[in-house]
């Protein structure tokens, strides 16, 4: 009976571990890379931002959700930019978006503490 209760037990998170794994990431361990790069259901790119480095990153990542992973090279496909800054501690960010519409709908209202530097230009 021990047994059979060990086993279940082990298929249980077996099984959770298998579907709690992102579609858009399949096989992709946690990212390394100063590039947090946020893909949509279909897994096209729709926004990355461009950290100083790695460790900012994954930080960041780790905030993120399951849409963003960091990259060592930068996506591409973008047709917008933006830079940001995020105070504290008065960190530039680039920010890249998939378009125009997709960029001025997400620097129109920032976080607190993000600041819009320079709007949303085409690259």
């Amino acid at each position: 009976m021990h047994l059979i209760a060990s086993f279940t037990v082990i298929a249980a998170v077996l099984l959770a571990g298998c579907a709690s794994q992102d579609p858009l990431y399949k096989g992709v361990a946690a990212g390394t890379g100063k590039h947090l790069v946020y893909r949509d259901t279909a897994g096209k790119v729709i926004r990355q931002f461009d950290y100083p480095d790695d460790a900012i990153c994954r930080r960041v990542e780790t905030l993120a959700g399951r849409t963003a992973r960091c990259q060592e090279t930068p996506a591409s496909g973008f047709q917008a930019r933006a830079t940001l800054r995020y105070n504290p501690p008065g960190m530039l960010v680039q920010g890249h978006y998939a378009d125009m519409a997709r960029c001025r709908a997400d620097t129109g209202v920032m976080s607190a503490g993000v600041e819009l530097i320079n709007p949303c230009t085409t690259q």
